[in-house]
């Protein structure tokens, strides 16, 4: 499980760190993103199982920021705020859980629970549904090589079919619970899984399970090599 802690103070996202590394061994990786700014570009660049966000940054609040980024359904959100008054808010905000600081260790374990009784009743086939040709089409999330934006509209590309869908990419996104998803070009989102071949170079790209090639930008080329291990 990888972790982001976003938090404008150095000492209680520190805090909150040791905590994690020393209560649950399953989170293996953990970073920390002191403001707004730096959690965008880690969000933009990488995936995590769970985001840990404080509400009452400088730049703009925890709220905000989940306006700005595209953040994915299988990403859990835990608020961390010294004002109990956004509880309500962070639960409209589909927060996992909302922790008051300073961060009890109890709490913490009771949110971390609630996580991970999510992630097991999760099925590994989930399904999205796709209206296209005049039709509703359930298709499995493993069965994705590929998505790309075509103006207002997307096509989704299956190992064995494609799917033309009047949906922006964005909201697309949105829809996609997997961790296996990968938006390595402002028009292109991958499943990591149907990769083959990753060249890196002054133009890097992607050459998938179905023989499609794909760019990567140069911004997403790191974030890509991190989720790959390479």
């Amino acid at each position: 499980m990888k972790a982001l802690i976003v938090d404008d103070e150095s000492m209680p996202a520190k805090y909150l760190a040791s905590l994690l590394k020393r209560n649950f061994s399953e989170v293996v990786e953990i970073d920390v993103a002191l403001g707004a700014s730096s959690a965008r570009e880690k969000l933009e660049n990488k995936h995590y199982d769970v985001l840990f966000l404080d509400v009452e940054m400088p730049q703009m609040t925890g709220f905000e920021l989940l306006e700005e980024v595209i953040v994915p359904n299988s990403t859990k959100i835990i608020f961390t705020t010294a004002h109990e008054h956004y509880a309500l808010k962070a639960f409209r905000a589909k927060a996992v859980d909302y922790l008051v600081k300073p961060i009890v260790e109890v709490e913490l374990y009771k949110a971390m629970q609630k996580i991970s009784t999510e992630s097991r009743v999760k099925q590994k086939n989930e399904t999205i549904t796709v209206y296209s040709d005049n039709e509703y089409h359930v298709i499995k999330q493993t069965e994705i090589v590929r998505i790309e934006a075509d103006g207002s509209y997307v096509k989704i590309i299956t190992e064995s079919k494609a799917y033309l869908s009047s949906i922006n990419l964005k909201s697309f996104l949105t829809n996609l619970s997997t961790i296996q998803f990968y938006r390595c070009h402002n028009s292109h989102v991958i499943n990591i899984s149907k990769i083959a071949k990753m060249g890196k170079g002054k133009g890097g790209y992607v050459v998938l399970t179905n023989d499609d090639v794909v760019p990567v930008s140069t911004s997403k080329l790191n974030g890509l090599s991190n989720l790959m291990g390479v």
